[in-house]
């Protein structure tokens, strides 16, 4: 692999969000790079929302070549970008901003990666949501990127938890006709034991049990919540296993865990920013050496 040098060329990409410290897209971003010899380097930037406008405007107005955003910016940025793709504007999130030079200026051009990422991991675990009725946990821009994913992929239902019911309720209008139909929105565990609702597939995209901010401990679902037999997808990659992981695994549950979505998501904005599908065979090997080592 070859090591390229800094210079007065070297494009700068940037992952920016709060928290953001914590985050292994440098890793694999400069791994990217460096295995496809492009003179660029992926740092980390991570600031609290009053300074969001100004760090936005200052990374195109410095040059910087592209953006990932992560929580809790993501439908903040959406609001901020010159253009969106399709998915960015069915989801009403932005992960990814591609910065291009145009007759008018610096324009930015966003993207959502994490509908890939979602895709991408369940293909590779050999798992279909097609048919399959979906639990998902959240409200952010994650989740927002889940139901898309698991619509577009046919789900037969897709079930939104949230502390927050008005932030499930602005999920479910992003939607239309028969996708809509197919939201419905749980305000609490409690009425899915009295309901008895056999989701096939729950989804994490809260920050509970994540490690920052007092989390890990603690759990998005019940503990006397049965999870034998379903698919448990983790957006959480630190600690990968997660308590919901952990529970899941024991209840005899299929998991796919949080670096494979953050791996997935990362070739994809590579591909955007570079127009080169980046190889992701031993990424997650090196992730996981690198978690060990912080340990």
């Amino acid at each position: 692999m070859k090591q390229t040098s800094i210079s007065s060329k070297t494009k700068l990409l940037a992952l920016i969000g709060y928290p953001a410290r914590h985050s292994l897209s440098p890793f694999i971003q400069n791994i990217f790079l460096k295995d496809n010899n492009i003179d660029a380097l992926y740092l980390t930037f991570e600031f609290p929302e009053d300074m969001l406008l100004n760090a936005f405007n200052g990374a195109r107005d410095l040059g910087i070549y592209g953006l990932n955003i992560t929580m809790p910016y993501k439908e903040k940025i959406y609001q901020m970008a010159d253009d969106k793709d399709d998915s960015s504007r069915i989801t009403g999130s932005v992960n990814t901003i591609r910065f291009d030079s145009s007759k008018n200026g610096i324009k930015a051009n966003g993207f959502n990666t994490d509908i890939d990422g979602f895709t991408v991991s369940l293909k590779e675990a050999g798992q279909d949501p097609e048919n399959k009725e979906c639990l998902i946990i959240g409200a952010g821009g994650a989740a927002r990127s889940a139901v898309y994913a698991f619509l577009s992929k046919k789900a037969k239902k897709v079930y939104i938890y949230n502390r927050t019911r008005e932030k499930a309720e602005k999920i479910k209008q992003l939607f239309f006709g028969e996708e809509r139909k197919k939201i419905e929105i749980i305000e609490n565990f409690e009425i899915i034991m009295k309901k008895k609702i056999n989701f096939d597939l729950i989804c994490n995209c809260t920050p509970l049990g994540m490690n920052t901010q007092n989390m890990m401990d603690s759990i998005p679902v019940p503990e006397s919540l049965e999870l034998k037999n379903k698919i448990v997808f983790e957006t959480i990659y630190d600690p990968v296993e997660t308590k919901l992981i952990k529970k899941a695994k024991f209840d005899g549950a299929s998991v796919i865990d949080g670096l494979d979505m953050l791996i997935n998501q990362a070739a994809s904005s590579f591909n955007i920013w570079f127009d080169i599908v980046p190889g992701t065979k031993n990424i997650k090997k090196m992730l996981l050496k690198n978690l060990q080592c912080k340990k």
